[in-house]
């Protein structure tokens, strides 16, 4: 299954310099008006930053002009998330809530009524938009999703459940929800998604629900008894819900990716700066070896996840489909090394990095939830790992058309033919297939790191990206 833009963007230049004007903006503001700790400790963002990033178009960076937007292409709208996460995550991730989850099903699946009705109000940060899916028992598996869409007899459906882990739900004007559409039978007819109003009889907001990081992000439970919608509400087509989600939920995940690299960027020049600074006996913290090798694997895990991020991107903004495996990677990639980078700018700072007075302990509970949201780390090596198993998925074939990496391609072909055949403990039949997904995602990760580092350094010949190629590849031939 692949993904498309599924809107029409500005022409390149135009795009990268409305780009450069929103990044020198969010630097200046977020040196005045960004209070990143206050942020934490209130467990909200204030109330004008919210107005004023509205009036500054961050809100409409993916909405077409003729709507009010700015209509960024990828490439530049990932620039921008990269910069605002480098200011503070828990601000780049609610404006990622809002363009994601919250806008692109209405502005990518909407009719042009909903659209006209919605989209300038959205762009311009006048309506929030959120997006309703995730449930107790259900997060990114549809087909387990329990709230309802009954039809009442008039045209018009009815819909009931509870959902919980909302992002912006108790700010939203408009929720974009995923039900089980039923027919007047009661046979389930599919997956649906509907804009639902917030202030339509029958929602009820739920309580507030605290995290450990991105406090900044208001996250909520909401609840649907007996909410009237019709067919001006629908969202894409009857029963083809899953394809608006997946397609939410994909470019949530390269938006993700975009802020995890703005928060590694954080994280090394914290690094990098105390440890040019800091003496200890055996002379500067920054000449020590263990701590050059812990800043230089930081920057070749930064190298790895823009290289997959800035291929999506591209590929994106020239019209090409671009498969469900590659943001997946992106996610996974990204999330994981932020995670570590997060971790090794504490230790490098060594008290300093665990005083709540420094950014460094706030970065890593940050960055923690990455690995969870939009697909658990687990979940989405196990489907790459289903790829990679199968060596006609849309995975090898980007490897040996798109990347041109036949080789890299045979190798991973090798290691998943050593894992089918890797007798189970004790000796009785072959390695559970949940196991050898595992693995198998792993290793096609780093075989996909590989080769796109590998293409980006062969083009600019670039020593830095020579270096995380190398260091890609072996991680690949462990």
């Amino acid at each position: 299954m692949k993904v498309e833009a599924r809107y029409k963007a500005l022409g390149a230049d135009e795009s990268h310099q409305r780009a450069n004007e929103l990044i020198a903006w969010l630097r200046d503001y977020g040196a005045h008006r960004i209070n990143s700790r206050l942020i934490d400790e209130r467990r909200t963002l204030p109330p004008y930053l919210v107005l004023d990033f509205g009036n500054h178009g961050l809100l409409g960076m993916q909405v077409e002009e003729r709507f009010g937007g700015l209509a960024l292409r990828n490439r530049d709208l990932a620039r921008v998330l990269v910069q605002a996460a480098a200011i503070d995550l828990s601000v780049a991730t609610w404006i990622l809530i809002c363009l994601f989850p919250g806008i692109r099903p209405i502005a990518a699946f909407g009719s042009d009524a909903l659209r006209e009705a919605l989209l300038p109000q959205l762009a311009s940060g006048r309506l929030l938009a959120g997006y309703g899916q995730t449930e107790a028992g259900a997060g990114s598996h549809f087909n387990a999703l329990k709230t309802s869409a009954v039809p009442r007899g008039d045209g018009r459906l009815l819909i009931d459940g509870n959902k919980t882990w909302i992002g912006n739900a108790g700010w939203a004007g408009v929720l974009t929800v995923m039900a089980q559409e039923f027919d007047a039978n009661g046979k389930r007819l599919g997956l649906s998604a509907f804009a639902v109003p917030t202030d339509r009889p029958g929602v009820r907001f739920g309580g507030e629900l605290l995290s450990m990081g991105m406090r900044g992000v208001i996250q909520s439970e909401i609840s649907f008894s007996n909410v009237e919608v019709d067919e001006s509400d629908r969202i894409g087509s009857r029963a083809r819900g899953v394809e608006v989600g997946v397609d939410s939920m994909s470019f949530s995940r390269f938006a993700i990716a975009a802020t995890c690299i703005g928060v590694m960027k954080r994280c090394v020049q914290m690094s990098a700066r105390f440890a040019g600074r800091r003496q200890i006996a055996s002379g500067r913290v920054l000449a020590h070896p263990v701590v050059r090798v812990s800043l230089a694997e930081s920057l070749a895990e930064i190298a790895a996840a823009e290289s997959v991020l800035g291929r999506v991107a591209d590929d994106l903004d020239a019209g090409r489909d671009v498969a469900l495996e590659r943001f997946a990677l992106c996610k996974l990639v990204a999330s994981e090394s932020a995670c570590r980078v997060a971790d090794r700018n504490v230790q490098i700072l060594a008290s300093r990095g665990y005083d709540e007075e420094n950014l460094a302990p706030q970065l890593l509970r940050d960055a923690r939830v990455t690995r969870i949201f939009e697909g658990t780390s687990e979940a989405l090596v196990s489907f790459l790992g289903a790829s990679a198993l199968n060596p006609r998925s849309d995975l090898h074939a980007h490897l040996r058309d798109d990347l041109a990496a036949g080789e890299t391609a045979d190798r991973l072909l090798e290691a998943c033919e050593v894992l089918r055949k890797r007798p189970a403990q004790g000796g009785d039949g072959p390695w559970p297939r949940t196991w050898q997904c595992d693995l198998a995602g792993w290793a096609g990760s780093w075989a996909l790191l590989a080769a796109s580092l590998a293409a980006d350094a062969a083009r600019t010949r670039d020593a830095s990206l020579a270096n995380a190629r190398d260091w890609a590849e072996a991680r690949l031939d462990e």
